[in-house]
């Protein structure tokens, strides 16, 4: 009988672990976005992974990035979406990155856009995470 009862009380602190430890949902993205937007001095001149691992209740879904000729700066922005709805959907919250220049190839993020309909997905974050970010805008 001591058995069942330590077996019953495990398993009740695991579940209360578990559910005290899991994340709420974000009910305003807006102001879940603003939040980094105003603690843009933590991840300016920083990579664009540590930003990624400080968006633990909201990820992004989509991504379009701007390309250019410029030899000296061919990623100047990205802008990323946290709907699945269409990439140049009005209304919808818009998180924009602008990046440190550089004059790498803009090849792959090109055929990943193409490729994945603008989707967020593995690749493009493998694409972005080493990118040094310059600064952040938050507009809807």
């Amino acid at each position: 009988m001591k058995i069942h009862t330590n077996l019953l009380l495990a398993v009740i602190l695991l579940f209360l672990n578990g559910f005290l430890k899991a994340q709420k949902p974000v009910s305003d993205t807006l102001a879940y976005a603003k939040k980094f937007e105003t603690n843009k001095e933590k991840y300016i001149g920083r990579p664009f992974s540590l930003l990624l691992k400080d968006m633990t209740q909201l990820q992004f879904k989509k991504a379009k990035s701007e390309i250019k000729e410029d030899d000296n700066n061919t990623l100047p922005s990205t802008l990323f979406k946290f709907s699945d709805k269409d990439i140049n959907s009005a209304n919808e919250v818009t998180f924009v990155i602008k990046w440190k220049p550089n004059d790498a190839s803009t090849t792959q993020i090109e055929f990943f856009q193409e490729e994945h309909n603008y989707g967020f997905t593995v690749s493009e974050r493998n694409f972005f995470e080493k990118k040094i970010i310059k600064d952040i805008v938050v507009y809807k």
